[in-house]
């Protein structure tokens, strides 16, 4: 519960240190916050690197200074081959997979409006290729699901630049680095996604069964749930483990604060989304008025937006929604049509 109200404490003072500090300290903020996803991408990149050249990035540089016992995922192993999944800083392949989400679709809106000759056109190009890339090799079916449902809220808007080169191009250059692994070890990659798009597997079953838990838990305490992180106390019985998670963010919703406590969830993701219309709103009132900065703000605006609805897609099966980046997210979000809005009086910002 703590965790949670410093979550929320840091999401409203970062929304009004974003709104107070300008439209300048907004740009360099999330571009900080990008690169971060980058950075933890380039680890995941070495760290695979290392462990197919027989050594463990992690053992030499993260362990000595967590203390942990990270290492990189290894989902089985084909014909005496261990298949490796990038999970970088983030421990699970999942999580990173769900994570790197955010910056594919938030910024792709971004990098489609940017003029030729643009300075960050390149730049941003080669990085949504690279998370492109490190996301598909997490093999995580959840981001996949979240990536395809987040896409869909862009077509309308931006159908006629997913025909452009801009977007053609990059798009090919993945498409190409993805055939050429296939055709150099197809037999290996064949049997891998064999395996990866069955639905009959333990990991598949896991993530379905823990809806089971909704309707018996609704029936005992239908208002409260059981309380914030019991599911795994209330059900070690039936999973056997004391650590189990839900599998899935809209589950520990209902089964951790009951009725109530999605209800209230829903009513902030809504406010969420509003807050977004808003800012597209903006954007397009900018866009109207001959200001440049309407160029930039409403494709941010849509790449939130798509952003969150893959996001929030994506947590049917897992956790990401509780962690810290998450509410990284949320902050520049909300900050948004708050930053830019003294543009539409005529009070421009530098």
């Amino acid at each position: 519960m703590a965790k949670f109200v410093i979550h929320f404490a840091f999401l409203v003072a970062a929304v009004g240190y974003l709104a107070q500090r300008g439209e300048d300290f907004f740009w360099r903020a999330l571009g900080w916050f990008t690169v971060g996803f980058v950075a933890n991408a380039v680890y995941g990149i070495l760290q695979l690197g290392a462990q197919l050249a027989g050594h463990s990035l992690d053992n030499l540089l993260l362990n000595p200074l967590t203390g942990g016992a990270a290492s990189i995922n290894i989902f089985g192993t084909i014909g005496g081959q261990s298949i490796y999944r990038v999970n970088a800083l983030t421990g699970d392949p999942n999580h990173l997979g769900v994570m790197l989400i955010v910056p594919l679709l938030m910024l792709t809106p971004v990098y489609l409006r940017l003029p030729r000759g643009h300075r960050l056109r390149w730049p941003l190009a080669l990085a949504l290729v690279f998370l492109l890339l490190v996301d598909i090799a997490t093999f995580s079916r959840s981001a996949g699901v979240g990536l395809i449902a987040g896409a869909l809220v862009l077509v309308l808007p931006y159908l006629r630049f997913f025909r452009s080169k801009q977007f053609l191009y990059p798009l090919g250059f993945v498409a190409v680095v993805l055939l050429g692994a296939l055709y150099a070890r197809r037999g290996f990659f064949e049997t891998f996604l064999r395996q990866r798009v069955s639905t009959q597997g333990t990991s598949t079953n896991a993530h379905f069964a823990v809806y089971s838990f909704i309707g018996q838990v609704l029936h005992l305490h239908p208002l409260l749930g059981l309380g914030l992180n019991n599911f795994a106390v209330y059900y070690e019985f039936v999973t056997g483990q004391s650590n189990y998670g839900a599998h899935s963010y809209w589950v520990a919703v209902i089964v951790e604060s009951g009725l109530l406590g999605l209800a209230l969830w829903i009513i902030f993701l809504r406010y969420a989304f509003v807050r977004l219309l808003a800012a597209r709103r903006l954007g397009r009132l900018l866009d109207r008025i001959g200001d440049p900065a309407g160029q930039h703000v409403r494709p941010l605006a849509y790449g939130m937006t798509a952003a969150l609805v893959g996001t929030i897609v994506a947590n049917f099966f897992y956790l990401t929604i509780q962690f810290y980046y998450f509410y990284a997210f949320l902050a520049f979000a909300l900050a948004l049509p708050v930053v830019f809005a003294g543009r539409a009086r005529g009070q421009s910002g530098p």
